[in-house]
């Protein structure tokens, strides 16, 4: 190899080697600008936040998505939605009423909304639904919070996807695909979003020079990360009318099946309530022990036997997902009253002041539970008066 031809094959090495490193460089560059752009402005954007509940909902990080979701701000809101349902189909009240309690329900609103998010972070926590009773015990807002809950459909409602994100300034939209667990109807909620981040408003001014008017406008600086977050629903109201006619036709058709059965066992019941109450009359007040035995025997032999024949003439009927909650409210009830009834028995057999305390208080739970089965078949939308604020 002759000295030319090496030191031309050199030169070719020294330039494709530096070519190599001129892309590596462009590469790198390419690379950290990519990153910088990321953590400055993607992480920033409307788009971001959407994409980081959806994700951390799925991936059970549900701290995370607590913080793109303002609880407060998305209840509120959802809380109007909500009780205008509620006495679109209460067909009990007139219009005098219907006016009385959507003043009522205006008043206890902040109440209510605060129980809401209350229940809505504790599912996110612990992954179970429970009631806020420190605020509600007792119904004494005149509400069943628990069938407030069924009718709002959070409970049975799956986040799917999110898409056509439109950042707007200082607040974006965005498409939040849903499907409604028992009917399987999706639906695209349309939600809002604010920046929550902090900054400077510098106000815009104007001036004249020569005769001409010169404007200067306003300037945003936005100071530290943006925290964007969900605000309100826009349209949960008309999703809420697209799925509540066809949970409403499932829980009317249940209804209808088993109405046979609960009018062919409530006569049963009022007779043996007749019959119980008659068990107990003395001359002098006072019950022997031998007829003590006898009331637990009836008890033990006859009521509670056709409770549970009801339950089991009622577990036959075919229950769609609409009526679940229904056909659960049944099964707990039934529950509930044996378990009191067994208590009283236990009382009269051993003259035990505690079992008859104990049945007092699942005869309350009863009631309670009776009342919401009531309010659910009948569309009621309230309790039967309206409360005292404490």
């Amino acid at each position: 190899m002759d000295e030319y031809t090496w030191r031309k094959r050199r030169e070719q090495r020294r330039r494709r080697l530096r070519n190599e490193r001129i892309a590596l460089l462009v590469f790198v560059i390419i690379l950290v600008s990519g990153v910088i752009w990321y953590v400055t402005s993607y992480k920033k954007t409307p788009n971001y936040a959407m994409a980081e509940a959806i994700t951390s909902l799925h991936s059970d990080d549900k701290t995370n998505f607590k913080n793109h979701v303002d609880f407060d701000s998305v209840t509120l809101k959802g809380y109007d939605d909500l009780t205008v349902d509620l006495f679109k189909y209460d067909t009990q009240l007139s219009e005098h009423e219907r006016s009385l309690f959507e003043n009522f329900y205006v008043l206890i609103r902040n109440q209510m909304c605060q129980g809401a998010v209350k229940v809505i972070n504790t599912c996110l926590d612990t992954g179970q639904w429970t009631l806020p009773e420190e605020m509600l015990k007792g119904r004494q807002l005149g509400i069943d919070f628990d069938l407030l809950l069924e009718r709002s459909l959070i409970r049975h409602t799956s986040i799917i996807d999110v898409e056509n994100v439109q950042n707007l300034g200082d607040r974006a939209t965005a498409d939040v695909k849903v499907v409604e667990d028992y009917t399987q109807q999706p639906f695209s909620l349309k939600v809002t979003l604010e920046n929550f981040g902090g900054g400077i408003n510098l106000g815009g001014t104007s001036f004249e020079i020569f005769g001409n008017k010169i404007e200067i406008p306003g300037i945003s600086f936005k100071l530290g990360a943006n925290e964007w977050k969900v605000v309100r629903v826009e349209n949960y109201r008309e999703y809420l009318d697209t799925v509540s006619p066809a949970l409403k036709q499932e829980l009317a058709d249940y209804i209808d099946a088993t109405n046979e059965i609960v009018e062919r066992y409530n006569a049963v019941f009022l007779e043996q309530q007749s019959n119980f109450v008659d068990m107990q009359k003395t001359s002098d007040g006072i019950i022997s022990e031998e007829k003590r035995n006898q009331i637990a025997d009836y008890i033990n032999q006859t009521i509670i036997p056709t409770l549970s024949n009801r339950q089991d003439d009622l577990n036959e009927i075919p229950v769609s997902k609409g009526a679940q909650y229904l056909a659960n409210l049944r099964k707990e009830s039934t529950a509930v009253t044996i378990q009191a009834w067994q208590f009283y028995a236990s009382g009269l057999i051993d003259d035990d002041s505690a079992a008859f305390d104990t049945a007092e208080s699942l005869h309350k739970q009863e009631l309670a539970l009776d009342q919401r089965i009531e309010e659910l078949i009948y569309n009621s939308a309230i309790a039967r008066e309206v409360p005292t604020l404490p």
